[in-house]
């Protein structure tokens, strides 16, 4: 509930019991008229509080005051026995004003009091006094009343405004630490009420959004697809969850009512890390099955196709007086030792490699494989390689597995460059430490770049596209990331994210 509405219901209970005590008290023979022009402008005043101000402030607290010293002249003045209804109003006021508030309208309950005590009571017609009352004390009497009341008061406002400061440090404290915990979890939380409106959040929910949150802005109005949509079927009702995907990631909004159903707590939650993880142990299950399926098949395969071969072989001498025939065997030969190299391919591909992880010198690593990519079939006179890591650079890694991933790369960037170019290893740090791997060749294009890592997939003529999954599959083992960017006709850089 609303400060203001606490307020119009806190005032509305006072007054409303003030006035059935006067209905009780009330001689039968005394009229009601003033006590219903009161009650009409008292709910007017309401009415107006309630449309027309967001919080109470210092001068509603003040009228409150003037409306009861109103109704206590019409019960006595002096000798009303409502005086002591003084005390909610100012201890009201030290809840919902400034501590020096309540001193003002304490002040001013003592000055209306005096008025009414020493002043302005002895001047009230008898007619206009709605109870009965007892005969009017002695002047000393009086004055010893309205310094006793005039205590109680101050004291009133003194010991409800520390009693109040001390709940709201208290409450502030509580506050901050929920604060804490919440803006440290992983989760974006934010609180609307029954209209939708933000209440409160947290700095992950933003973040998340994308949206500055701020407090009473309606949620449905500053979020965006498909954060909106999401939230929209949550806060009608229609779905308790929902998961959406928007820039390669992947979010799941929760909704919980809050109590009584004045509101809802959306939770916000990035599950793009955990669906890779589910992505990843998913394929390490059907590579597991994919092994061992892969096992039996290359034993059914390369027993036939080494048959093949030897009768070849055997069979040449007596076939190959002929040019056709020679070719026939040639063509034999050929094609049966690239079945026998797809099935070699696709046993690395699903066979589990065991990681030997040690301290690796990453620069001694590369020189040997620029070695080893100067004698490769593919290598021209016109590419320049570099190694540009430093001999100091050092990492954790399986040596012979990352050098054949290395290897695998430098391959390919030889086969994109074959009249030459420039091949670059090397290390920066871009927010995150990688290691990349950048020709100028002839790249590859946009709508390829998804395919890449699929086996099966690829960009030459010769290969079966399993070099490239077999590196991703040693870079996860490593748990590190790959990246790939490319423009067709200026190049490829591959990079590994450590």
């Amino acid at each position: 509930m609303s400060l203001a509405k606490r307020y119009c219901l806190y005032r509305a209970i006072l007054f409303s019991l003030l006035f059935s005590l006067i209905l009780v008290f009330r001689e039968n023979e005394k009229s009601l008229f003033p006590l219903i022009v009161f009650s009409a402008l008292f709910i007017c005043d309401e009415l107006l509080f309630f449309f027309l101000q967001e919080k109470p402030k210092l001068h509603n607290f003040l009228l409150d005051v003037t409306y009861l010293s109103l109704l206590i002249i019409f019960t006595g003045g002096v000798l009303s026995p409502f005086i002591p209804f003084y005390l909610p109003i100012i201890a009201l006021s030290a809840y919902m004003l400034l501590p020096v508030d309540s001193f003002v309208v304490s002040g001013f309950s003592m000055l209306s009091y005096g008025v009414l005590s020493v002043f302005l009571t002895e001047q009230i017609p008898e007619n206009f006094i709605l109870i009965s009352l007892p005969e009017f004390p002695p002047f000393e009497v009086v004055l010893l009343e309205f310094i006793v009341y005039s205590f109680a008061f101050v004291f009133t406002a003194a010991a409800s405004s520390l009693v109040i400061q001390m709940f709201r440090e208290q409450l502030t404290r509580v506050r901050v630490n929920i604060s804490d915990i919440v803006e440290a979890i992983d989760y974006g939380i934010i609180t609307v009420d029954e209209k939708g409106n933000v209440v409160w959040s947290n700095s992950k929910a933003a973040n998340f959004m994308g949206v500055s949150l701020l407090s009473g802005k309606n949620l449905l109005e500053i979020a965006v697809s498909p954060f909106k949509e999401s939230i929209e079927k949550i806060l009608s009702g229609k779905e308790k969850q929902v998961e959406f995907e928007i820039e390669n990631k992947v979010f799941m909004v929760r909704g919980t009512d809050l109590f009584e159903g004045n509101g809802t707590i959306l939770m916000i939650n990035d599950r793009t890390e955990e669906k890779d993880t589910e992505r990843k142990m998913q394929m390490r299950d059907k590579l597991v099955t994919l092994g061992n399926f892969a096992a039996n098949l290359a034993h059914e395969v390369r027993n036939p196709v080494s048959s093949i071969r030897a009768s070849a072989e055997l069979i040449g001498p007596s076939m190959g007086k002929t040019n056709k025939n020679k070719k026939l065997r040639e063509l034999i030969m050929k094609e049966s030792d690239r079945l026998d190299y797809l099935v070699e391919s696709f046993l690395d591909f699903t066979k589990s490699f065991d990681l030997e992880n040690q301290e690796i010198r990453l620069h001694g690593l590369i020189k040997d494989v620029i070695h080893d990519l100067k004698k490769n079939k593919y290598f021209d006179k016109n590419i320049e390689s570099k190694n540009e890591i430093d001999e100091n650079f050092t990492m954790k890694g399986d040596y012979n597995l990352l050098k054949s991933v290395f290897l695998n790369l430098g391959v390919n960037s030889l086969k994109a460059m074959p009249v030459g170019g420039s091949l670059v290893f090397g290390t920066r740090k871009d927010g995150q430490k990688l290691i990349f791997v950048k020709d100028t060749g002839s790249g590859i294009a946009k709508q390829d770049l998804s395919k890449i890592f699929s086996p099966f997939y690829s960009r030459f003529k010769e290969g079966f596209g399993f070099g490239l999954p077999i590196v991703k599959k040693i870079i996860e083992l490593h748990n590190w990331d790959i990246e790939v960017e490319s423009v067709v006709g200026e190049g490829t850089e591959v990079r590994i994210i450590l």
